[in-house]
């Protein structure tokens, strides 16, 4: 525990909201500590920070576009609410697809850290995610099963000792992909952000697909690069990196295209 009330994130291996406009700035050890602080506030200074050659005029959007980005930018807007009943059923379901057959005490209970959520009470955990957090967790588990429990279970590769949380990894995620997007402004102001609102006018679960894409290819960096607890930044940066180029490359015409989308099993 840190001086603050958080637990620790990292996981170890037993053999087999957002506010517009806002800068965070955190350390690595605070990653590890794991104050609830760190969620989404670590990765704004890791993953989304600016650089020189992300400075571009705004695009212009199609109405179609505009009409879509609008409706992302409101499902981003939605914050967690654990007096909701929408809420509640949609934490409970996730649950379900995680753990099939293994009843849940509670949407409070000691089951959650299982999962990777810092403790007892997910709804702490999603400050740095808001609702679409979940929504995001919620759509990979259906849609892409195997690729979901091979990540929750830590199954694929060469695993290190202390591993990375899956479900505060999955809302760091999250985080990351709106700010590398550029999802809150107006207008995209990267041609990343651009891209992709051309693929969302296309899809409407773009932003789902893609998070699932990009859960899959941080697991996959994490293992090339023989990562643990304390290199989680280095593997966040390298996702972005990688997706970043994907999503620029030119015979990219939707989302299922990009090679890493290949990683994705259902």
């Amino acid at each position: 525990m840190d001086d603050r009330g958080g637990s620790f994130v990292a996981v170890r291996r037993i053999s087999q909201g957002f506010e517009r406009g806002n800068t965070y700035h955190s350390t690595s050890a605070e990653v590890v500590a794991g104050s609830a602080a760190w969620l989404g506030k670590g990765l704004s200074c890791v993953c989304a920070q600016r650089r020189d050659s992300d400075a571009r005029p705004s695009f212009d959007l199609t109405p179609a576009q505009e009409e879509c980005l609008q409706r992302l930018q409101n499902r981003i807007d939605v914050a967690y609410d654990c007096s909701l009943v929408e809420h509640q059923e949609a934490l409970r379901a996730l649950w379900d697809a995680a753990y099939p057959g293994e009843e849940l005490r509670g949407l409070i209970s000691e089951q959650w850290k299982e999962m990777g959520w810092q403790g007892k009470d997910p709804s702490t955990d999603f400050r740095g995610g808001g609702f679409i957090s979940l929504e995001n967790l919620l759509y990979f588990a259906r849609n892409f099963p195997k690729s979901f429990q091979d990540l929750l279970q830590k199954q694929d590769g060469d695993r290190a000792m202390w591993e990375y949380p899956f479900a505060v990894a999955g809302v760091n995620i999250t985080f990351m992909l709106v700010q590398m997007l550029d999802l809150e402004a107006v207008k995209p102001r990267t041609l990343v952000g651009a891209t992709f609102l051309k693929f969302l006018a296309e899809n409407e679960s773009a932003f789902d697909l893609l998070y699932c894409i990009t859960f899959k290819l941080m697991d996959n960096q994490w293992l090339a690069m023989h990562a643990s607890y304390m290199d989680f930044n280095a593997v966040m940066k390298a996702t972005r990196r990688q997706l970043e180029s994907e999503l620029l490359q030119e015979d990219i015409t939707r989302l299922e295209d990009l090679p890493s989308y290949s990683f994705l099993s259902r």
